[in-house]
């Protein structure tokens, strides 16, 4: 089974570990707003500053987790819409809601239609809150969700269509809004334009993890056990082109389509991971990484800030070691004492409201049909 195997395992590890990717990223951003008379090492910047890069793997994590529940929800049956949507709203909503009040807390009210933005997941085109600043990739998230299902019932559930259909109708609309960005936006950077082309650039991405979990009884078997160092190595070399790159100062183009010769490697190492046993060791650290994950990666910034305000309130001087030892560190130990024990409640939550709603529509089912009879 998937779940139970190395490639469940292989899952919940990149989540976890993406989720500190972008912690550290952020970290560092928040240690140099702390820091007096100490300055940060530029290669440290320019290692760990880049949490966008780790996000797109969550993207393809989630084409593949997301794909996989379709594929669950269509064998079993029933009403698909509702209860898709139901899960994936079960899902999203509750820490990102917890997420959205700290960050009010912390920074004070927004306004009601920033407010009411965030409420719709419109944030990532409307301009994100900065105290849950990660949160822009959710506005990604809800808009790929709802876009690959009625991609799919459009192709009568026929996904090698669904898949040419979107491939190539994604990178028409990203190129559109590119160009209506540079053209009538000017390139300004705060217009709308920009994260919808975005929204739609990155959608690829998505759609590679959504494919590998079609295929995946056809290409796990043919897995090779080098393809998933081979990955690793992959990854780490684009990263490294990332950062140069970065440094340079090129056009987002180019790093979308950095981003999309990134896939291979995110895709390999799932799909390799079939092939190395010996990672079932490490199950219960990625059941602990997994349920890290997601508390981790919305909640870490109100955290942050806080500790940030906490430090010049009390004109306390930090050194920059000593500021990334106390922001992480106190992130780390909210997600132990409360972000990790909410998200298991909102799972168990999650998971009995679903068995009732199932349950309730089996008999309803069941009843129809003693009436037909």
């Amino acid at each position: 089974m998937l779940k139970t195997g190395p490639a469940g395992t292989a899952v919940d590890l990149m989540r976890g570990l993406l989720a500190v990717m972008v912690l550290a990223s952020h970290v560092i951003e928040s240690a140099r707003l702390i820091i007096t008379d100490a300055s940060v090492p530029p290669w440290l910047e320019a290692v760990f500053e880049n949490g966008g890069f780790w996000v797109n793997g969550f993207f393809v994590l989630s084409g593949f987790c997301i794909h996989q529940a379709i594929l669950s929800l269509r064998r079993k049956g029933g009403n698909f819409g509702s209860s898709y949507f139901l899960a994936r709203v079960t899902r999203l909503y509750p820490l990102y809601l917890v997420a959205l009040v700290l960050g009010i807390l912390v920074s004070g009210w927004p306004g009601f239609r920033h407010f009411l933005s965030h409420l719709l997941m419109l944030q990532g085109i409307t301009g994100v809150m900065p105290v849950i600043k990660p949160a822009w990739s959710l506005t990604y998230e809800a808009a790929y969700y709802v876009a690959w299902p009625l991609v799919l019932a459009c192709c009568c559930w026929r996904p090698g269509r669904a898949f040419g259909v979107s491939l190539v109708g994604t990178l028409l609309l990203a190129g559109a809004l590119f160009v209506a960005w540079k053209r009538f936006f000017m390139g300004d950077v705060h217009a709308p334009a920009l994260p919808m082309a975005l929204i739609a650039a990155q959608f690829p991405l998505w759609l590679g993890g959504a494919l590998l979990a079609q295929c995946w009884e056809a290409w796990a078997p043919r897995a090779r056990p080098w393809l998933l160092p081979a990955s690793v190595f992959w990854i780490i070399g684009a990263y490294v082109a990332h950062v140069w790159l970065l440094g340079r100062h090129v056009p987002v183009s180019v790093l979308v389509l950095l981003g999309w010769l990134v896939l291979p490697g995110w895709l390999g190492l799932v799909l390799g991971s079939t092939r190395w046993p010996g990672l079932l060791a490490l199950k219960p650290v990625a059941g602990w990484l997994g349920m890290l994950s997601y508390p981790l990666y919305i909640l870490h910034q109100p955290l942050l800030d806080t500790v940030v305000a906490a430090v010049h309130a009390r004109g306390m001087h930090l050194g920059f070691a000593e500021a990334c030892v106390i922001l992480g560190g106190f992130v780390m130990a909210c997600m132990g004492c409360a972000g990790m024990p909410l998200e298991a409640w909102i799972l168990r939550w999650r998971a009995c409201l679903l068995k009732r709603r199932r349950n309730t529509t089996l008999g309803q089912r069941a009843s129809c049909m003693a009436h037909e009879h």
